[in-house]
């Protein structure tokens, strides 16, 4: 979680300037004020070094041994093997099964879903982020956590669960008391610490009742995940309406991964529709039947860490703002990061930006992130911003994604502060399916109804058929599925 925003916040919780400071060996991945997020040395070594063309070119299927979390950052298929897995599955389509399609809902200024966990099983609302890799939510105990959704996680309910030893630690944990724990700190003043441990997860509906798997084959989409039980949490942590986060970055450590490294889905891929009060999360595939158009990729620009892609260009109702791709590049380059709530583009941009924006709109007021006044004839001019990609994706935000209405003012929510790089938040993602495939080092993009009771399909009713979701696919070049 980063800048996460209430659509009526002040300014304050609109710009917290979160800087991930994580224990231990490895630093976290948060899309922040952080460096870099390259991969660390060791990691790079075991992913190319160790596993690199060895492991991936030599056999006709991928070993399920590679996938073990103990020894790579992220699966991500090299460039050669990668080909081989177009050719071998061209005929394949990545689509998600029902019991793999969960609801999303609106959050302060952010997406949640409901996890389930233990044995029997407890609900757990998690904000969905695909700019950090830790999974953690309060467990019961914890006297500084703050009132949320649902009751605190009680460990001592679960028949599965198992405090993680400390050599068994994973991302970043330390071992205190005998036991591996975590902490994250932000700039804000937000903090959290947790110990690790292990126990029965999956994705699912309002309530157990409401998801599928809950009455057929409810082990299908579960699996076994390591994640933080919070013993502590300051600031935004403890005014949050989710209980916790659930980090979906790339790193080995996040839940789809996981999911794959057991064999529980078949592709380290998921996708977010995002609509304002909710939308739909698909794990192992991509929904098809909510998309409005075709779904069009672009490449990954890193192997690890965050999702990180290449932006060509920024248009204003089809005019372009001109600033160069390195500046979108910079630093950090750019993030696709559900964490965060608005889109913020580098400082470097924001001349060009407000230039064009006085083009359209009129040189007063001029643009700023206020509460600005607009006459109604001047309201239907807002300029759809359309963002570009790599391979020539254009991803188009309506005002009604990123402008404000407050009190018959209006307030846009498109930053122009930061730093170097670009971070592209929910509003961003509003009323799009965006399917992150770690697998091909891609992300798709669609016009989508995000509304998941509007969605028709009708839940099949065996193991066997939820797993028969192929259909045919056909590729080209321009990185459009038909």
């Amino acid at each position: 979680m980063k800048r996460q925003c209430a659509l009526s916040v002040s300014a304050k919780m609109r710009s917290l300037g979160l800087l991930l400071v994580m224990t231990g060996a490895v630093t976290g991945l948060s899309a922040e004020r952080e460096s870099s997020p390259a991969t660390p040395a060791f990691a790079q070594n075991y992913l190319y070094s160790k596993y690199g063309w060895e492991l991936f070119s030599n056999q006709s299927s991928v070993d399920k041994t590679a996938f073990s979390l103990a020894r790579l950052e992220a699966f991500v298929p090299s460039a050669r093997y990668r080909v081989r897995v177009l050719k071998r599955r061209r005929m394949d389509e990545l689509v998600a099964s029902d019991s793999g399609i969960s609801p999303l809902f609106m959050g302060i200024g952010t997406h949640y879903a409901h996890v389930y966990v233990g044995s029997p099983p407890q609900r757990v609302s998690v904000i969905v982020d695909t700019g950090s890799h830790h999974t953690a939510f309060p467990c019961s105990g914890c006297k500084s956590c703050g009132h949320h959704t649902d009751p605190y996680f009680d460990p001592t309910k679960s028949k599965s669960l198992k405090w993680l030893e400390c050599h068994e630690c994973v991302a970043s944990a330390r071992c205190v008391q005998h036991k591996c724990q975590i902490s994250q700190s932000y700039t804000e003043g937000s903090s959290w610490k947790a110990y690790q441990m292990r126990d029965v997860y999956y994705v699912g509906g309002e309530t157990f009742e409401s998801t599928p798997n809950s009455n057929l084959d409810a082990s299908w989409l579960s699996t076994t995940f390591v994640f933080g039980c919070q013993t502590y949490e300051t600031g935004l942590f403890r005014t949050q309406k989710a209980d916790g986060i659930m980090g979906m970055s790339m790193h080995a450590q996040t839940l789809l991964p996981t999911m794959r490294a057991a064999g529980t889905v078949d592709h380290n891929v998921f996708a977010l529709c995002f609509m304002y009060g909710g939308g739909i999360m698909a794990i192992g595939g991509v929904d098809r039947r909510i998309h409005k158009g075709p779904m069009r990729f672009t490449p990954l620009a890193k192997n690890s860490g965050w999702f990180t892609v290449r932006l060509t260009d920024i248009k204003l109702d089809g005019r372009s703002i001109d600033v160069p791709a390195s500046v979108y590049a910079s630093g950090k380059g750019t993030i696709v990061d559900s964490g965060t709530t608005d889109t913020y583009l580098p400082r470097r941009a924001a001349e060009r930006f407000r230039q064009v924006w006085s083009e359209i709109m009129g040189p007063i007021p001029k643009y700023a992130n206020t509460k600005l006044s607009y006459a109604p004839e001047a309201v239907a001019k807002f300029p759809t911003v359309t963002f570009v990609f790599e391979n020539r994706v254009d991803v188009h935000v309506k005002p009604s994604a990123y402008v404000e209405q407050a009190g018959g003012k209006y307030i846009p929510r498109i930053y122009l502060s930061e730093a170097a790089g670009t971070v592209l938040g929910a509003n961003f993602m509003q009323d799009h399916d965006i399917f992150f495939d770690a697998e091909n080092r891609r992300i798709g993009f669609a016009q989508a109804d995000c509304a998941y009771g509007q969605r028709t399909a009708t839940y099949s009713g065996t193991a066997q058929a939820r797993r028969d979701f192929a259909n045919n696919r056909n590729w080209n070049n321009s990185g459009a599925v038909r």
